[in-house]
C-alpha cells in the first residue's frame, strides 16, 4: 500500500486534504446547528454579540465572490483545533474543557473570527462583533492585533469597508495596515514562509490561541533572529527533500501547513508532535541543523497521513470490556497503547528510510540513525504482527510495512556507529524493562529464599507483567551522547570534559569505547538502577540477565533486602540468575 510507505500520489494527496475540509465543515455544520438553537441559548447562555448564524453568512457571501480568501482562512490549522475542541464541548459539556476554554457565550461565536478574517482577506465589508481572549484579536491565518479590549474575553469590534479596517474595544482601537504580512503598531502578522516554487506556504504560528493541542494559549512572541532562523533551516530542510527525498517531499508539502514553535530540551533531543484536531499543524522545538528538521517533519507529515486515512477507513477495532493492552514502543519512555504503537511504527518507517538514502553522504550520523530506527521500527513491527486490534485495513498497513522492512534489515552498518547503535538498542529495551516489567512479589520471594539456601536459581525463571506504578526512568543520556559523538564530535569532546559524577563519566567513556574504564565507575554508582545497566553494556555477556532481565535482578534485590538480607552487587545477583535454564 503506498500509504503504508508514505508514497503517496498528489491525486491521492488532494483527496486526503479534501476530506479533512469535509470533516472541518461537517463540524462547523454540527456547532452551528447546536448553537443556533433557541433551546441551546437558553440553557448554555449563548448569547454572542453576532449570532453564528449572521457569521456563517459572511462566510458563505466570501465563498461565493472570492472562494480563495476563504480557503487561506480555513486551512489555518488552528482552526481545527478550536473547531473539534467546541464540538466536543457542545457535545460533552464540562467534561470536555480544556484549560482556558472560551465561556459558553463566547465560544460558537468564534465564527466570527472566521468571518472577520476571510472577509478582510477578500477585500469585502464586514461589521462583526467578537470575543477576543484578553483583548487581543486572532484573524485565522493573518495574525493578531494589539490589546483594545478589557477582561479575559473582551468584546471587540471590526468594522471593514473599502478604505480599511479598525478594530475597536473598551480600551483602544487599531487600523490595520494595508498589507497584513508586514508589523505595525497594533499589530503582529504571523510570520508565512515560502517553502517550495510551488507557493506553498507553511505559517509560523506563535500567536493563535488554539495553536498548542494542550489548552488556550496567549502569544509567545518570537525574537526576529529565531523567525529568520526557522526560515533559513526550513527553507534548507524542504530543499533537501526535494532533492533526495522526492516522496517525502511530496507528502510534507501537502499535510504541513503550520509549525508552532516550542521548547526544547536542547537542538539535538527535538521535541515535536501532532494532534488530528489540528490537520496539518506540527509543534517543534528548534532543531540544530535542516537535516534533524527535515526528519522530524517526515515523521510528523506521516502521523497526519494515516490519522487521516483513519478517519476514513478505522484501523482499529473498540476495546469493548477490560484495560486496553500496552506495549513496548521503543522510541517511548511509556508503555504505548495499540494506536500509539502503530502510529509509531508508519512514522519510523519514514524516518529509517530518509536516513538509509542520506547514507551515501552521511556518514557516521547517518548510519547510526539508520541502524538506531531501523531496529526501533523490527520491535514494533514483531509487537504489530502478533496484536489483536487491528481491523483489516489496519492489518494490511502493518503487512506492508513488514515487507518493505526486510530491505531494511539485509542493509548492514559497520563500524563505529553500527557499535553505537547496538549499546543504544539492549539500553533502551533494558532501561524500559527495568521501569515497567514487575514480578510478582511471591515469585521474588522465592527466588530470594534459594539465593539464602545456596542453591541454583529454577530451571525456568519467573515471568513478568507491566506494572501500574513506574520507578524513575534511566534516561535516555547514553543514545543523547551517541547521537552527539556521531553528529558533533566537537560538542561530544565538550560533553566529555563536562562529565560530572560516576555515572555522567562513566556513560560518556563507555560511549568513547572504553568499557574498561566505564565499568569501575558504573559499579561505584550502583545505588542507581541506570548504573546497573550501564555495568551490563561494560561487561563482556551480552546476555546478561542486567540487559535481557534487569527486571528481575532488581526484583530479587529488593526481595532479599525485605528478607532482611545484606544483598550482593547487581553483577553477583546477575551472574547466579544466568545459570537458570531459561
Amino acid at each position: 500500500m503506498a500509504v503504508a510507505m508514505g508514497d503517496v500520489g498528489s491525486a491521492d494527496l488532494a483527496i486526503l486534504e479534501s476530506s479533512q475540509r469535509s470533516r472541518l465543515l461537517t463540524a462547523f455544520a454540527a456547532i452551528l446547528n447546536t448553537g443556533d438553537s433557541p433551546d441551546h441559548i437558553r440553557r448554555h447562555d449563548v448569547i454572542p454579540p453576532t449570532p453564528p448564524g449572521m457569521s456563517w453568512a459572511v462566510l458563505v457571501a466570501v465563498q461565493r465572490r472570492a472562494p480563495d480568501a476563504l480557503d487561506e482562512v480555513l486551512r489555518d490549522p488552528a482552526v481545527g483545533a478550536w473547531a473539534f475542541r467546541l464540538l466536543r464541548r457542545v457535545a460533552y459539556g464540562a467534561a470536555a474543557e480544556q484549560g482556558g476554554e472560551p465561556p459558553a457565550r463566547a465560544g460558537a461565536n468564534l465564527f466570527a473570527t472566521l468571518a472577520a478574517a476571510a472577509a478582510i482577506r477578500a477585500g469585502m465589508p464586514c461589521s462583526l462583533r467578537i470575543p477576543a481572549r484578553r483583548g487581543r484579536l486572532w484573524l485565522p491565518s493573518l495574525g493578531m492585533t494589539g490589546t483594545v479590549g478589557r477582561g479575559e474575553w473582551a468584546i471587540v469590534g471590526v468594522e471593514s469597508r473599502a478604505h480599511g479596517t479598525v478594530v475597536f474595544g473598551d480600551s483602544g482601537s487599531v487600523r490595520l495596515p494595508d498589507d497584513l504580512s508586514r508589523p505595525a503598531e497594533g499589530w503582529s502578522p504571523v510570520p508565512v514562509i515560502d517553502v517550495t516554487e510551488q507557493g506553498r506556504r507553511l505559517l509560523l504560528d506563535h500567536l493563535s490561541p488554539y495553536r498548542d493541542f494542550r489548552g488556550v494559549r496567549d502569544p509567545a512572541w518570537l525574537p526576529a533572529k529565531d523567525v529568520r532562523r526557522w526560515r533559513e533551516l526550513l527553507r534548507e530542510a524542504y530543499e533537501l527533500l526535494r532533492a533526495r527525498h522526492p516522496a517525502a517531499h511530496r507528502t510534507v508539502t501537502r499535510t504541513v501547513r503550520s509549525l508552532v514553535p516550542v521548547d526544547g530540551r536542547s537542538a539535538l533531543r527535538v521535541v515535536s508532535a501532532t494532534v488530528p484536531d489540528a490537520y496539518g499543524a506540527i509543534t517543534m522545538s528548534l532543531p540544530a541543523d535542516a537535516v534533524s528538521l527535515a526528519v522530524t517533519l517526515v515523521h510528523e507529515a506521516r502521523h497526519q497521513l494515516l490519522s487521516t486515512i483513519d478517519d476514513l477507513t478505522p484501523l482499529f477495532t473498540p476495546v469493548l470490556e477490560g484495560p486496553e493492552p500496552a506495549y513496548f514502543a521503543p522510541w517511548r519512555g511509556d508503555p504505548r497503547p495499540l494506536r500509539g504503537l502503530l502510529y509509531g511504527a508508519h512514522a519510523f518507517m519514514g524516518v529509517a528510510v530518509f536516513w538509509q538514502n542520506q547514507r551515501h553522504e552521511g556518514g557516521e550520523r547517518a548510519d547510526f540513525e539508520f541502524a538506531l530506527h531501523r531496529w526501533q521500527l523490527r520491535i514494533a513491527l514483531a509487537a504489530l504482527r502478533g496484536a489483536t486490534g487491528l481491523t483489516e485495513a489496519g492489518g494490511r498497513i502493518v503487512a506492508t510495512l513488514a515487507e518493505a522492512g526486510r530491505a531494511l534489515w539485509r542493509e548492514p552498518v559497520h563500524g563505529t556507529a553500527a557499535w553505537l547503535a547496538d549499546l543504544c538498542c539492549r539500553d533502551i529495551l533494558a532501561g524500559w524493562r527495568a521501569a515497567h516489567l514487575v514480578v510478582r512479589e511471591n515469585d521474588a520471594a522465592a527466588l530470594a529464599r534459594r539465593w539464602s539456601a545456596g542453591l541454583p536459581p529454577p530451571r525456568s525463571l519467573p515471568g513478568t507483567r507491566i506494572g501500574e506504578h513506574h520507578p524513575a526512568l534511566p534516561g535516555d543520556g547514553r543514545t543523547w551522547l551517541a547521537r552527539l559523538r556521531c553528529t558533533d564530535q566537537e560538542a561530544f569532546e565538550r560533553a566529555r570534559a563536562l562529565a560530572d559524577g560516576p555515572l555522567g563519566i562513566a556513560d560518556v567513556a563507555l560511549i568513547s569505547g572504553d568499557p574498561a574504564k566505564a565499568l569501575p565507575l558504573y559499579r561505584s554508582a550502583s545505588a542507581d538502577p541506570g548504573a546497573w545497566i550501564g555495568m551490563g553494556l561494560a561487561g563482556d555477556s551480552r546476555t546478561s540477565p542486567l540487559l535481557e532481565r534487569p527486571e528481575l535482578v532488581l526484583a530479587l534485590h529488593a526481595a532479599l533486602r525485605r528478607d532482611g538480607v545484606r544483598p550482593p552487587g547487581p553483577e553477583e545477583l546477575a551472574e547466579w540468575l544466568s545459570a537458570a535454564r531459561c
